[in-house]
């Protein structure tokens, strides 16, 4: 698979993969707009509304991003993506008729199980287990920025629906529905999506994989002309790993020092980026703001997730910057500018260092998620990216639990003050214990 470039067959499965990923990035932002008319809805405090509607769903993603990993180890990489859709597309629909704020949590919950493992199998894994290493990294930041437009479509949509009534249900109401019908109508094209090479040989079916890989090869001669010789890449043994030694094996001498690395960053990281993706509407309105002003504030911000997206299209691959650094000195940079932000207070200084918090957001992500994910054989990937990403998970739930206290306590500055430290403990922990990654092969990267 290595020989083989970029063809058709690639960009069709980066878009059927993308179009995914745009749901669970719209569900992220859409929490971050409507906590306030949910707090106004039920008649609760905002740090009540952000954990029913934003921490709740961490809580849920949590414990997906482990079960579905376990279903993708064991059952395949394709059958996750179809449980976790069906999963998703009922709770986004039920939500918006939720009687409480309780049950509203529970929804948020479930919704989260669907969207714990979405970025993870669906991009992260998928794109390392079948583009070469010289274009892995454009691949992954080539579809997370078309997913990317959905912060953008969420900010619009909330622009234009929040302030509203329609047919008897608020804004924010049908922006659960919008999404709940997006992701039924997805269900179809993810039939649509094959099942990954590199998994059916680990599992012994390799005849499906030869099949697959022959079907990738026709497609490249017929676009590309004739293949060049297989690259010599080292040969890793396909052999099944029962459940009871998955952690023995995150935790082997070869794979020790990486899996701490991992399991810090994904625990603090999560505090870097979602206290200000899915908190800075909050802060906006805590800091006097009206909703109007807010959400328009929010559409000029977000848009900055798009373009930072592009941008590491160019940057995902660089020997010299590489992905290492991508992620440890951009999440050292965010910190610095989260702590400008809680400082602000006019409209220009908001929109600038909110603008440049996003133009460096989508470089990190982008460059983390295949970080984490190309750092692991085949035989265990989807496990131990499913572990290390769980942990995100946990520390979403923790830290949007926390911080909100901490804003409505101490004020935003206070809170931006903690997201620096975890900023900060990030850059040791990855800059200290992190491999380089760029542009070497996966089985290399993963021995």
């Amino acid at each position: 698979m290595e020989r083989i470039p970029w063809t058709s067959f690639h960009t069709r499965l980066i878009i059927l993969l993308a179009i995914g990923e745009f749901f669970e990035l719209y569900d992220l932002f859409v929490g971050g707009f409507v906590t306030v008319p949910v707090q106004k809805y039920y008649g609760i405090s905002l740090t009540a509304s952000v954990y029913y509607v934003v921490a709740s769903l961490f809580l849920g993603a949590f414990v997906g991003a482990m079960a579905f990993t376990l279903i993708g180890d064991l059952w395949g990489r394709r059958t996750a993506l179809l449980f976790n859709l069906a999963l998703m597309s009922t709770a986004y629909l039920a939500t918006p008729f939720a009687p409480s704020p309780e049950v509203l949590g529970l929804l948020r919950f479930v919704a989260g199980l669907g969207v714990g493992p979405e970025a993870l199998i669906v991009l992260d894994i998928m794109i390392s287990e079948f583009f070469p290493a010289k274009i892995r990294g454009r691949a992954l930041a080539t579809a997370y920025t078309i997913s990317w437009t959905a912060p953008l479509a969420t900010a619009l949509l909330a622009y234009l629906l929040i302030p509203r009534q329609i047919l008897g249900l608020y804004g924010w109401q049908w922006l659960f529905i919008i999404g709940g019908l997006g992701v039924v109508l997805l269900l179809p094209f993810r039939l649509l999506i094959p099942e990954s090479p590199r998994w059916l040989e680990v599992k012994g079916r390799t005849a499906e994989a030869e099949r697959i890989v022959a079907q990738m090869e026709e497609i490249a001669v017929r676009e590309k002309g004739q293949l060049p010789p297989p690259a010599p890449v080292p040969v890793v043994k396909a052999e099944r790993i029962p459940l009871g030694r998955l952690f023995g094996e995150l935790f082997s001498k070869e794979y020790r020092r990486r899996t701490v690395m991992l399991w810090i960053f994904e625990f603090l990281q999560t505090g870097v980026y979602y206290g200000f993706a899915s908190l800075a509407p909050s802060v906006l309105y805590s800091k006097g703001f009206t909703l109007v002003r807010t959400l328009e504030y929010s559409v000029l911000i977000y848009t900055s997730y798009l373009l930072s997206s592009l941008i590491s299209i160019f940057l995902i691959d660089n020997v010299k910057f590489d992905r290492k650094w991508q992620v440890a000195l951009i999440a050292l940079l965010m910190g610095i500018d989260g702590l400008a932000f809680g400082y602000s207070t006019t409209p220009a200084q908001v929109v600038a260092t909110g603008f440049i918090f996003g133009l460096l957001a989508n470089v990190f992500s982008n460059a983390f998620h295949l970080y984490g994910a190309e750092l692991y054989p085949t035989r265990i990937r989807a496990f131990a990216d499913g572990v290390q990403y769980s942990l995100s998970r946990l520390g979403n739930y923790v830290w949007m639990s926390l911080l909100p206290l901490v804003l409505a306590s101490y004020g935003a500055l206070a809170m931006y003050a903690v997201v620096f430290a975890m900023a900060v403990a990030v850059f040791l922990d990855v800059g200290i214990l992190g491999p380089r990654a760029s542009q070497i092969e996966l089985e290399k990267l993963s021995r």
